[in-house]
């Protein structure tokens, strides 16, 4: 009797918890002016909104083959289909982890809800369109059958991860590790099954065998050098735990590493096995150290395109979360129960307390906006004013001229297709003009809107090179009030 209304208490608090979440989310969604992640946000938009008319987009590497498929039904709505989609998704993994922290026995399996929906980079980046949030999902499935022994499903589910986000090789191979040490290498060829499927299936629509590797875009960076990611200190992320878990779930992890070597001695003198510690030792600890270790190592070497974004760990975050868990269920065993309710309510005020600072938010109560719009929007749209009022776009002689510029959200909002043939090309990226002598393809009548960042940091078409180019009259400049970094300047293609 105990037993059901222990479990009948921790199943209110946890839909008690989700209500939380959704208002919390909810908020942040009514008040938010744009997505996080910025221009990702809309390219990936750009790749589930027009793959029913170009096919060979749901095997770009760039746009995360699982991701495009799995936006395709959301995309229809706009960009808030795919808010919709992530929203759905950090919900989604949040009560997957309950369900698995109680299959786990961990104590008040609740508190997995806030421990992870509440992280400081779960709460920056669930308004977004990014892909990160379903590779969240997508691992705390996977944690899930594996807390359920259910490791053949585990392994080929698993074996998807590279296309949801190219760090699943990594995670991966951790988890070869879990099936090898579970004496259950016999599971270890399921997970060779999503990359076998995709493989062949690149390799027939592009005719390239080496597709998997060479259309991948972090090789492709570092085969090309296109531009410069930059890099940093080996200790970036460490240091940058106050926005990625918060300083609570933060020193919980570390707590949590403490633990398990006291496990590992305790298993060194023969004492018998613990399930839960089994799998803070060879699944969580491995997943989540290995991930930390390659995004600090890339970075750190300035490879693969890496830019030290925090947003990555988004997909690490329901580790994080176990492991906080694990270091207060090894707590809360110790039945003392007036440290067992200051430990429920005093985490729980304390995860909301520092959300939203580490999120770089204002609390709920103030009157800012959580996600500011592009800071250049303005000069953008005065840009864009300024090609309609001139009539720069209209069709001339049977055509309508070009406009390029670097800004998928411009895409997105006047609903060009990126990828159309070039006789019904409304649009390109400005990384698609050839800046070789005499090699420039785009017709007379070109309208070029180049701003200063992300023109000269993606394309990269600094303003230098462009004007060397020679073919292009600089019709107009909007200088920005905040920073040069977002000034507009028009071109017209005047020579073919």
């Amino acid at each position: 009797m105990e037993a059901k209304s222990i479990i009948r208490r921790n199943a209110y608090a946890a839909w008690a918890s989700m209500a939380l979440l959704f208002g919390v989310y909810a908020w942040l969604w009514y008040r938010a002016e744009g997505p996080a992640g910025g221009q990702d946000s809309w390219n990936h938009f750009l790749y589930a909104r027009w793959a029913p008319f170009h096919s060979e987009l749901l095997l770009d590497q760039w746009g995360k083959p699982l991701f495009t498929l799995l936006a395709l039904p959301f995309a229809p709505m706009g960009i808030d289909g795919l808010y919709a989609l992530n929203m759905l998704a950090t919900l989604c993994t949040a009560w997957l982890g309950y369900m698995t922290a109680r299959r786990l026995g961990l104590r008040n399996p609740w508190m997995f809800i806030p421990l992870f929906g509440l992280q400081p980079l779960v709460l920056a980046n669930v308004h977004s369109a990014l892909t990160e949030p379903s590779n969240a999902l997508m691992l705390v499935a996977i944690v899930y059958l594996l807390a359920s022994r259910r490791l053949a499903a585990a392994a080929v589910l698993g074996s998807f991860l590279p296309f949801m986000r190219t760090e699943g090789f990594i995670l991966l191979g951790a988890m070869f590790l879990f099936l090898w040490v579970r004496s259950r290498a016999r599971y270890a060829w399921h997970a060779g099954i999503g990359t076998l499927v995709f493989a062949v299936l690149g390799a027939l629509v592009s005719g390239d065998w080496a597709w998997i590797v060479r259309q991948n875009p972090y090789v492709k960076q570092e085969v090309e050098k296109r531009f410069d990611p930059g890099h940093g200190g080996f200790w970036h992320y460490a240091e940058a735990q106050r926005e990625i878990w918060g300083p609570l779930v933060s020193v919980l992890v570390m707590a949590s590493l403490v633990w398990v070597l006291v496990y590992v001695f305790s298993r060194m003198k023969k004492k018998t096995p613990r399930e839960l510690s089994q799998m803070a030792l060879w699944l969580w600890w491995p997943l989540f150290l290995s991930f930390f270790l390659a995004h600090s190592w890339v970075w750190y070497s300035g490879t693969y395109g890496s830019h030290g974004l925090l947003r990555v760990f988004v997909v690490v975050a329901p580790l994080a979360a176990f492991l906080a868990h694990y270091s207060l269920h090894r707590l809360m065993i110790m039945d003392v129960a007036i440290l067992n309710r200051i430990l429920k309510v005093g985490v729980l005020l304390a995860l909301l307390l520092t959300a939203y600072p580490g999120a770089h938010f204002p609390y709920p109560w103030e009157s800012k906006s959580p996600i500011s719009g592009y800071a250049g929007a303005s000069t953008v749209q005065q840009g864009l004013d300024f090609i309609q009022r001139e009539g720069l776009l209209d069709s001339q002689a049977g055509s309508t001229p070009l406009l390029v510029h670097q800004l998928p959200e411009l895409n997105a909002e006047l609903d060009f297709d990126p990828w159309a043939s070039p006789d019904q090309a409304k649009s390109y990226y400005m990384w698609s003009i050839d800046k070789r002598p005499g090699q420039d393809w785009m017709p007379k009548g070109t309208v070029l809107l180049w701003d200063n960042f992300h023109a000269r940091r993606d394309a990269p078409m600094g303003l230098h090179e462009l004007r060397a180019l020679g073919k292009y009259q600089e019709l107009a400049y909007f200088p920005s009030d905040i920073d040069s970094v977002y000034d507009v300047r028009i071109f017209l293609k005047t020579q073919p």
